[in-house]
């Protein structure tokens, strides 16, 4: 079954971590790779990762904090790659993300691989997309897979058979109110 976590609303995330937790709950092997984020950036990393189960793994392929020590980010956000920044070193971290996922495909081990960001990843990294979907091509049929990510386009939402749309209603981000720990991150 492949689940879509997708919309401009906060969510989108915790709502592919849920799930992956449920499963692993349940007794499933469960692969999360975060695009577009570094490791030590999202909550719900640092709380797989302290899982420590070889069934419940997590990988990171994005920016890292540039302020280690401060809750990211004091800045501008320069830990999450966006449109209109892209750098030589992001594709570099998308592809080895992609290559990542081929190589635990091929294992054959994982009931459910939720690939958080992706969708974006498909939006801002044209030269990529066609090896996004062959390789969702290759899942085997009875691993789950879970994509998020905003404005989900055609190619992905029909492969879809659960779309969720998570849609912003009021944010405080409207209020110019920053990225709380472990609330937003």
């Amino acid at each position: 079954m492949i689940l879509i976590f997708t919309g401009d609303g906060k969510g989108k995330t915790s709502s592919a971590a849920g799930t992956a937790l449920r499963a692993w709950g349940q007794g499933r092997r469960v692969l999360f790779i975060s695009f577009l984020k570094g490791n030590n950036i999202a909550g719900e990393n640092k709380a797989i990762k302290r899982i420590n189960d070889p069934n419940f793994q997590v990988n990171a392929f994005g920016r890292e904090c540039p302020y280690p020590g401060t809750d990211c980010c004091p800045g501008q956000q320069e830990c999450i790659i966006r449109a209109g920044k892209l750098s030589e070193s992001d594709y570099k971290q998308i592809k080895l993300g992609l290559d990542r996922l081929y190589s635990e495909i091929a294992t054959a081990k994982w009931d459910l691989i939720v690939l958080d960001e992706i969708i974006n990843v498909y939006n801002l990294f044209e030269s990529y997309r066609e090896e996004i979907l062959q390789l969702l091509d290759q899942i085997k049929a009875d691993t789950d897979l879970v994509l998020t990510g905003r404005n989900s386009p055609l190619e992905l939402c029909s492969r879809a058979d659960l779309i969720s749309e998570i849609k912003a209603l009021k944010h405080p981000y409207q209020s110019a109110m920053m990225a709380k720990r472990g609330i937003d991150y």
